[in-house]
Parts: C-alpha cells; sequence; structure tokens
C-alpha cells in the first residue's frame, strides 16, 4: 500500500513539475504578445480590437474632437481618404485632434499591408477590428468616419469619402466650439 501512495505521489509530483515548466514557457511569450499589442502598428503588426477598447481609448481622450476612420485595403475611396488624414494629422495638433484608424478587411495581413503601403504606420493609431466592432457601429460601407466633439457625442457617423477641404473645415469648427 506505501508503494502504490509513492507511487501515486510521484505521478502527482511530476505533473505539478510538467505545469510549473509550461506556465515558465509561456510567460516570456505573454509579455513579448502584451509589448505588441501596448504599441500598435509599431512593429507593423496591427493589434486587434474590440468594442469596449475603443470606447476606452475614447473617454481616455475626453475633451478633444476624435475621427474614427473604418477602412479597408480593397476600397478605392479609402485610398484617396487616408493620405488626406495623414496630412490632416500634421496640421492639427493632437491636443486638439485625435485620429484613429481601424481596418476592417477580411485577413488582417492585408490590412497590415495597406497600413504599411499607405505610410499610415506613425501618423495616428491604426487598428484591425474585431466582429463585434463592425457591428457596434453599423458600418455598412467604406470609408466610414465617426467624429465626436470635445464633449464625446457623436457629430457625424456616415459612409462615403469626405474631400479633404469640407473635413478640415467640419472639424476646425468642433475644435473651435
Amino acid at each position: 500500500m506505501k508503494v502504490r501512495n509513492a507511487s501515486f505521489f510521484s505521478r502527482v509530483l511530476r505533473s505539478i513539475f510538467c505545469a510549473v515548466l509550461a506556465v515558465a514557457f509561456m510567460l516570456p511569450a505573454c509579455a513579448v504578445n502584451a509589448e505588441e499589442n501596448a504599441s500598435p502598428s509599431a512593429s507593423g503588426k496591427l493589434r486587434a480590437i474590440q468594442t469596449y477598447e475603443l470606447l476606452d481609448m475614447l473617454a481616455e481622450e475626453h475633451g478633444k474632437v476624435i475621427l474614427v476612420n473604418f477602412f479597408a485595403s480593397f476600397c478605392g475611396p479609402c485610398r484617396q481618404e487616408i493620405p488626406e488624414l495623414i496630412q490632416l494629422r500634421k496640421e492639427i495638433s493632437p491636443e486638439d485632434l485625435v485620429i484613429i484608424g481601424v481596418a476592417i478587411d477580411q485577413d488582417i495581413r492585408d490590412a497590415e499591408e495597406f497600413v504599411r503601403k499607405m505610410g499610415m504606420k506613425g501618423s495616428y493609431p491604426v487598428f484591425f477590428a474585431q466582429e463585434d466592432l463592425v457591428r457596434s457601429y453599423r458600418i455598412n460601407a467604406i470609408p466610414f468616419n465617426v467624429i465626436y466633439n470635445r464633449q464625446g457625442r457623436i457629430e457625424v457617423s456616415e459612409a462615403g469619402y469626405v474631400p479633404a477641404d469640407d473635413m478640415k473645415k467640419f472639424i476646425m469648427d468642433l475644435i473651435r466650439r
């Protein structure tokens, strides 16, 4: 009977040891993923974002005008609008205007390649939309822009390309309010 218990405890100890080793090997991988998630687009990889995460970001930027631009790599008007948003980012202080890009492609690799080709990296944060985010904002066409005023209320939520001059005038009017 003692031999059987010794064998049982030996198996339990081996199982615990294996579990501890598995966790020890997983922790460095988790740390790397946390670093990648901390800075979207820093490594060329987009971080997937859910609705609650975007809402948390919006809350952190309360008091600023916020433009959330939903786009996709296959969208012709997006190719025209994004360079204009990059220019807008250069012209208007981040203290007044926050721009957030959200790719809604089916494949994150397509979105990452598009972000790289368009030169978006470093201009403003860009993320990859999870399914719930697309549903939450009722996106039915792209580009799709949602613009929040300084009080955090939505001023615009609509699909379609907006010419740069019209976009800038609208945003400047919100900033001056």
